[in-house]
């Protein structure tokens, strides 16, 4: 075994440990550690996990989320950015493409594949603040003859930085990484051109992927109901008589102002489109729990689709937010037809804060 592969065995211990410094050391100072901590993470963690997930997911996904995606033009979020960069293509100038907290930029050198075979100009640059990723990206690119047309860049976004006039702005699962929300929505803002978009596929549910209170109440309600078997949590190796409701961000910055997000994002930009979804059923669908769960089990199928329907009331008697979200936003004032499915973005501000104000209720 690697060195590697056994720190990532035993990282529950290591989380513990960044917890509890984070706890004793001053606001930046614990900031600091933790997204050194997810540095050394990123770096650490294996391929697998970060491509494989239950099989159960995909029956939800492929029954719920894909269908709604499709009818308003989404297959995948990837093939979101690519239809939208498409869109935005010029007749002369290259199109600019800014993509931020790209990690490996694995999709990046997707798009950038693609938009060559389809004819399309565009000058595509990664930032992100790991190094590492950032020099295997750059090999990778090469390696495809693509670093003609994507470079790559190390860089904080928690600090101010300015790109004037990218056609489009990528931020692909990483506001939730992001300490210093207002800074970097101005950024963005700096960097857009005026006709440009900003395009996202993110997290927004409570910081540190934590179950807000009316959520937890239909969680955990489900998880007394289940078999033994299928109350293995995969994050202790062990069953739980109660779903754990983890907060991520104690340890790293995972999570850590997701709920901060769209909030941050209305005080810089509208939404052209805001497409939400996730909630309750979320622990049932991730790596965690997931595993326990088999789409060709008809009693395992039935639960997922009841507590999908659970999410569904719930957001129609406006109880909860969601989750995640797909979204593409335009400077302020830029957006005539907006598309809100199935909340409005200031709707989901709103679900937010009475969560927020049941959290505090709860701590006093």
């Amino acid at each position: 075994m690697t060195v590697a592969a056994l720190i990532y065995r035993h990282r529950l211990i290591g989380k513990r440990a960044v917890a509890w410094l984070s706890r004793q050391l001053p606001a930046s100072a614990s900031r600091r550690v933790r997204a050194l901590a997810e540095r050394v993470a990123f770096n650490l963690t294996p391929q697998y996990q970060g491509d494989t997930l239950p099989a159960i997911f995909h029956y939800w996904s492929g029954r719920y989320l894909a269908p709604q995606a499709q009818r308003l033009g989404i297959d995948s979020p990837e093939a979101f950015y690519l239809d939208r960069i498409r869109a935005a293509q010029r007749h002369s100038m290259p199109l600019r493409v800014l993509s931020l907290g790209s990690g490996a930029a694995s999709m990046e050198i997707y798009l950038a594949e693609q938009l060559r075979a389809a004819g399309v100009a565009a000058q595509i640059i990664c930032m992100d603040f790991n190094p590492t990723l950032m020099r295997n990206a750059a090999a990778s690119a090469k390696a495809r003859g693509l670093d003609p047309w994507i470079t790559f860049e190390t860089c904080d976004c928690n600090r101010p930085f300015e790109r004037p006039a990218q056609d489009v702005i990528i931020v692909n699962q990483f506001f939730h990484h992001v300490t210093e929300l207002e800074t970097f929505c101005r950024s963005l803002r700096n960097s857009l051109a005026p006709d440009g978009v900003l395009l996202s596929s993110d997290i927004i549910g409570r910081n540190g992927h934590q179950l807000w209170p009316d959520v937890e109440i239909e969680v955990q309600r489900i998880w007394a109901s289940l078999p033994p078997e299928q109350q293995f949590d995969r994050h202790f190796g062990a069953r739980q008589a109660k779903y754990p409701s983890i907060d991520h961000a104690a340890y790293s910055n995972e999570g850590v102002r997701a709920q901060d997000i769209v909030g941050c994002l209305l005080e810089e930009f509208d939404f052209e489109l805001f497409f939400s979804f996730g909630a309750a059923i979320v622990p049932f669908i991730e790596r965690r729990i997931g595993f326990n769960f088999a789409p060709d089990v008809e009693r395992d199928r039935a639960l997922i689709d009841h507590v999908q329907a659970i999410d569904a009331e719930a957001l129609t008697q406006g109880r909860y937010p969601t989750t995640s979200m797909i979204a593409a936003l335009r400077h302020k004032n830029s957006v005539t037809d907006p598309i809100h499915l199935p909340i409005s973005p200031q709707r989901h501000v709103e679900l937010t804060q009475q969560q927020l104000r049941k959290v505090a209720s709860t701590t006093r």
